[in-house]
């Protein structure tokens, strides 16, 4: 039998809806979407702070992430002509 596992909370709340109009922008808004929730950060302590290795890893792949899509977005933005 699993024991009860408590399950931290974020920093902030994820975007969970975009706006899914099957346009040229749609996948700029997916990409916007996925790194606007790459500022989510997992806090284990009390003062809001990551004090469990684990979680401040998982934290640290969410920075790694937002890198990669920060580069994805700028490339898609130049060739869309957007800024």
């Amino acid at each position: 039998m699993m024991k009860n596992l408590e399950v931290p909370g974020w920093n902030q709340e994820p975007v969970l809806h975009i706006d899914a109009t099957p346009n040229e922008g749609y996948p700029l808004r997916i990409l916007e979407a996925y790194r606007e929730n790459c500022n989510m950060r997992w806090m284990t302590g009390s003062d809001g702070k990551c004090e469990d290795p684990f979680y401040q890893l998982m934290n640290q792949y969410q920075e790694e992430r937002a890198k990669i899509l920060d580069s994805a977005i700028k490339i898609l933005k130049s060739k869309n002509g957007t800024h």
